[in-house]
């Protein structure tokens, strides 16, 4: 059995996923403006992957369990979001409040 959190082991493969859905949104579009926003996002999705690689390693806490639940009932409405790229200004908004969820399961891991 591995040592790694599971929490955060399904949490990478879900960032990983959204980064990879973004990269084939900014190469079908074709308004500047949101080639450039999804750049911006994938930017911020990339840093809290790192964030999460650096804590795959700490012991499973039940606040992470928690938050992690937060983010993947989080993700059904990016999805719908990243679905419906157009609508600009409700993807920034709701990709913000998700990487605020993931910000909070980091934030769990470094008070392990």
């Amino acid at each position: 059995m591995s040592d790694k959190n599971p929490d955060l082991v399904a949490l990478h493969r879900t960032l990983g996923t959204i980064v990879d859905d973004l990269v084939q949104k900014q190469e079908a579009a074709t308004d500047p403006a949101v080639i450039k926003a999804i750049a911006v996002e994938i930017r911020e999705l990339l840093f809290r992957v790192t964030g999460v690689q650096q804590a795959l390693f700490k012991q499973q806490a039940e606040r992470i369990t928690v938050a992690v639940t937060k983010v993947n009932e989080a993700k059904v409405e990016l999805d719908q979001a990243i679905a419906e790229i157009e609508k600009l200004n409700r993807f920034i908004k709701t990709i913000s409040n998700f990487l605020g969820l993931v910000d909070k399961v980091v934030d769990a891991t470094k008070l392990i």
